[in-house]
């Protein structure tokens, strides 16, 4: 053996040691990843509070108070900044709503932790009911629900507002059991309205209940007439043509709309951010990939593997949301979702534009003597156009969470627009 050869041999042993140093290094270092369960305090609620949970949950709890920051979406839609009013960039709302307080207000959400704070403040807030709290704060379960069911729902929202904390609003009960911390529905609604399609979300998989704490909030809604409890319109599917065929049918008992619009005198219906309706027929919940899995990702910090509880875009933690799965480049992932958003956003402005236009049309059709019998069908048809404009605008993916069926949504919402002009102009030409 050469001088040469003794020393590659000497050399591989010495880093034979020294990595297999470093691998039982690695292997020795504590890492458990296991979230301790800690004993919440319950005295005057506080367990419906955020700061109950900071010194037992501190990544946790630090991760959730990312959610007061304000910064844009990095394509351009969506975020959390409050001084982009809907009703500026899409100033044919101001037609569209014409009648109801979506008119008088419609800004960029902002997130979760300003739930509270910006119900109160809202323009549109003054003569709600109090079943506006639902989605805002568990309190109106763990307190209200659980002491008298579904009674406080037809009380002043003003009234059913007072006694809650002002951290008391949407915190970490809203999601997990203050007890177990496990995932939870609080929302009897949602319950009830998804086992009406034969679903029994008790039973549900702990990856079905990381997209339902989600659904129970981020999902279209109305309040029946008869209390004013929530509920869902399911029952005939979730799409935006089967939860119009929902009210369109009277399967919402007496309700029937939301406002009588100011200048078509149409009976008109107000989405509410059908967020998981458009996910759960798109190919992401067809894959098993759930709200959770890319709003709330794993991450790490000094070792420590926990769930981001910054409820953002994917795009702005996209190494452990998206990057995780597909195998194309930060870059090219961004680009993709900017062009679903870029399109979607420039179809919905021509539906609703179309639609505003369909409104004053038959404003003008009745200003010249059509009756409301002649103009039944064209408000029909304008009633359907302005619900698929209005699912799409109102839900907070821009296209994303299913571009296929946003697409449709949006060109059946542009037909009937179109339908609802020509029938009210051949009325005034009285071709009809």
């Amino acid at each position: 053996m050469n001088k040469l050869q003794k020393r590659l041999i000497g050399l591989a042993g010495a880093s034979a040691l020294f990595f297999g140093f470093v691998v039982f290094r690695i292997a020795a270092a504590p890492h458990d990843d296991t979230v301790k369960l800690a004993k919440i305090p319950t005295t005057n609620n506080a367990h419906l509070g955020t700061e109950a949970y900071k010194d037992a949950y501190p990544l946790q709890y630090k991760s959730f108070m990312k959610n007061n920051e304000g910064a844009p979406s990095p394509t351009g839609f969506g975020g959390a900044q409050p001084e982009n009013s809907h009703l500026k960039n899409q100033p044919e709302m101001l037609e569209n709503f014409k009648g109801y307080k979506f008119a008088i207000q419609y800004d960029d959400d902002r997130g979760h932790t300003y739930a509270g704070k910006d119900i109160l403040s809202s323009k549109r807030r003054p003569g709600q009911k109090g079943s506006c709290i639902v989605c805002k704060s568990s309190y109106m379960y763990d307190v209200y629900y659980k002491d008298s069911g579904w009674d406080f729902a037809s009380k002043p929202f003003d009234d059913i507002a007072a006694p809650i904390a002002a951290d008391q609003w949407f915190g970490c009960s809203s999601c997990h059991d203050p007890e177990t911390m496990q995932l939870r529905i609080y929302n009897v609604g949602f319950v009830d309205s998804m086992a009406r399609r034969g679903i029994d979300v008790k039973t549900a998989s702990h990856n079905d209940m990381r997209a339902y704490v989600c659904a129970q909030c981020h999902t279209e809604y109305y309040f029946t007439k008869e209390d004013g409890r929530v509920n869902m319109p399911y029952d005939n599917g979730y799409d935006a043509e089967a939860e119009f065929q929902f009210y369109q049918s009277g399967q919402a008992g007496g309700f029937q709309q939301d406002w009588i619009h100011a200048d078509s005198k149409t009976p008109m219906l107000k989405a509410q951010h059908p967020d998981f309706e458009a996910w759960v027929t798109g190919v992401h919940a067809d894959a098993g990939v759930t709200c959770v899995d890319c709003h709330m990702p794993y991450v790490r910090e000094n070792g420590r593997k926990y769930t981001s509880h910054w409820m953002t875009s994917p795009l702005k933690t996209i190494n452990e949301s998206c990057l995780k799965c597909h195998d194309e480049s930060a870059e090219t992932l961004t680009a993709r979702v900017k062009t679903i958003h870029e399109n979607t956003f420039k179809l919905q402005r021509i539906a609703g534009q179309t639609v505003s236009k369909a409104h004053l049309t038959i404003q003008a059709a009745m200003n010249s003597g059509a009756t409301d019998a002649q103009l039944a069908q064209a408000r029909l048809k304008l009633r359907e156009a302005q619900w698929y404009w209005d699912w799409v605008a109102a839900e907070n993916g821009v296209g994303f969470h299913n571009p296929d069926r946003i697409m449709r949504t949006l060109g059946l919402a542009i037909d009937l627009a179109h339908q609802s002009i020509e029938e009210a102009n051949a009325v005034v030409k009285g071709s009809l």
